[in-house]
């Protein structure tokens, strides 16, 4: 089986079709009856294998949820509830105890929530509330922050977070906030899932 990195599962989880027929080629089928625009469902026939993919913010309604996060009300949110109870439906249709999570920005935040035990999760500048924890399971949580993003700052000095250096801006990593947000910064990082 092709060994599939974190930058193509986030990608994919924003529509990118390049990404998708990565996940393809690799063996993972999408599921268009439990995914849509927020959370995607890859399943791997031969190798039983579940592969959820959280979208972080991407419309005027996903600010609302941002807001319930930087109040600590995450779990209050549609957009919560809608992740997690797909999660768990995913995981019946499939006769699977434990799936791969990922997610970026709000998807991450909203991930590392809804992931249990004994699935394995993987997200990328998660945004984070003063004083939140970083989740680790049995060391199967994996948190990463891109150089310089704000949304994932007040989680950088977190326990289990990993600060992934990346030079598309150079000096101006550091006043690009934007720009230290973007999923492309880990594309040569070769994390894989």
């Amino acid at each position: 089986m092709e060994d599939i990195t974190l930058h193509d599962a986030l990608k994919s989880s924003y529509g990118d079709k390049k990404a998708r027929q990565k996940l393809a080629n690799a063996g993972y089928q999408y599921d268009s009856m439990l995914s849509n625009h927020n959370q995607q469902v890859y399943y791997h026939p031969k190798e039983n294998k579940l592969l959820y993919n959280v979208a972080g913010t991407h419309n005027l309604g996903d600010m609302g949820t941002d807001a319930y996060l930087a109040m600590g009300k995450l779990k209050d949110t549609q957009r919560y509830k809608e992740a997690h109870s797909k999660l768990e439906e995913a995981k019946r249709k499939y006769n699977i105890n434990s799936a791969t999570v990922t997610g970026h920005s709000l998807g991450g935040s909203i991930g590392q929530k809804i992931a249990s035990s004994n699935d394995k999760f993987y997200g990328l500048d998660s945004g984070y509330t003063i004083g939140q924890k970083t989740r680790d399971r049995d060391g199967n949580h994996h948190h990463y922050r891109s150089q310089g993003d704000l949304v994932s700052a007040l989680g950088a000095n977190a326990k289990h977070m990993e600060t992934l250096k990346h030079n598309r801006f150079g000096i101006l990593n550091y006043v690009n906030p934007f720009g230290s947000h973007n999923i492309s910064n880990i594309k040569d990082s070769k994390i894989r899932i």
